[in-house]
């Protein structure tokens, strides 16, 4: 069960990050460098928790196989 929650955050952690990147290219629609730079920081640290939840619903998965 925790493997699916982990899934659907990572999924969902993912899709996330997509608003961080379209907010970026309004920023640099508007030449506001610095908020786009903050807002594609923030929209890579938001994809790389959501591949570390897809390693851990993998890692759970693994385990409750091995049972």
């Amino acid at each position: 069960m925790r493997a699916i929650a982990y899934d659907a955050a990572s999924i969902g952690l993912s899709l996330a990050s997509l608003l961080f990147f379209y907010r970026a290219v309004e920023f640099l629609a508007e030449k506001d460098y610095v908020a786009a730079l903050l807002a594609i920081g923030i929209g890579f640290l938001v994809v790389r928790g959501g591949m570390e939840l897809g390693r851990l619903a993998m890692f759970n998965r693994k385990d409750q196989r091995s049972e």
